[in-house]
């Protein structure tokens, strides 16, 4: 009985990766969803979850012994990058080691668009992929087999962090994309490639790169979100040190770290 365990499965990526899993998931397969705490989970989806003979369990990444409580045995094992910027490289290295350490064969990991840009140095990549990118290098010299997904940026972005600033912004959207056209896609689709692939349905060492449909502008995205709403806003194209400035001068941070409650 092949053991697939996915982590991270409370989280928005991992949930939509959960959802699929469980089904297309063999009758002779047995899947473990993990959570870094358990409480995260409605219990309505825990008990559907067990009531398909999937097994829950804690462990966390900044926890090596819940790693190798739950890795034993497995055949695959997923890991979903996190949002903790400056900790994640250390996160993805105890997984690797977790792996090793418990004879699993193969790592899927989703990484980010341009992570496999060839540079001369880390700081020519832009400043999203790097941690991806140094990520993906532990993975392919750890020895394992592995799946990757370079996702692109996900649409579901735009209506939760985008759109809530037009207003903010006089009812504009300040952007420096310089209308570079980019091939969005639904973060619930990148969940279920994520499955697919931890359940076998991809090949060993492959890179995936998971878009949407067609790449398109910002400014096309708003003009659709407007047509779809009603809402006026116009689209602003702006260099990327003077956006940089307007964001400075209204208080916001120049870095991922500390605490920013007071800026909700």
């Amino acid at each position: 009985m092949p053991k697939y365990v996915l982590t991270g499965a409370d989280g928005k990526l991992g949930s939509a990766a959960a959802a699929f899993a469980a089904e297309i998931v063999k009758p002779e397969d047995k899947l473990v969803f993990t959570s870094h705490k358990l409480s995260n989970i409605p219990k309505e989806t825990l008990e559907a979850w067990q009531a398909k003979g999937i097994e829950v369990a804690e462990a966390n990444y900044d926890d090596t012994a819940s790693l190798l409580a739950v890795f034993q045995g497995a055949e695959a094992v997923s890991m979903v990058s996190t949002w903790a910027f400056g900790e994640r490289r250390a996160q993805a290295a105890r997984v690797i080691e977790a792996c090793k350490q418990c004879g699993v064969r193969r790592i899927c990991y989703t990484s980010f668009v341009g992570a496999g840009q060839e540079v001369e140095k880390e700081e020519d990549l832009p400043f999203l992929p790097r941690d991806h990118a140094h990520i993906e290098k532990l993975i392919k010299a750890s020895g394992l087999e592995y799946n990757i997904q370079r996702n692109y940026l996900y649409a579901d972005n735009i209506a939760e962090l985008f759109v809530p600033c037009w207003q903010f912004c006089g009812d504009s959207w300040l952007n420096n994309t310089h209308h570079v056209r980019g091939a969005y896609v639904a973060r619930d689709d990148c969940g279920r490639v994520l499955a697919a692939l931890l359940l076998g349905r991809g090949q060993a060492n492959k890179v995936y790169h998971v878009t949407g449909p067609e790449a398109v502008t910002d400014g096309q995205v708003m003009d659709w979100i407007c047509d779809q709403t009603g809402y006026q806003c116009e689209f602003v194209d702006m260099p990327d040190a003077e956006l940089r400035r307007w964001w400075a001068d209204k208080g916001l941070p120049d870095d991922a770290q500390g605490d920013f409650g007071g800026y909700r």
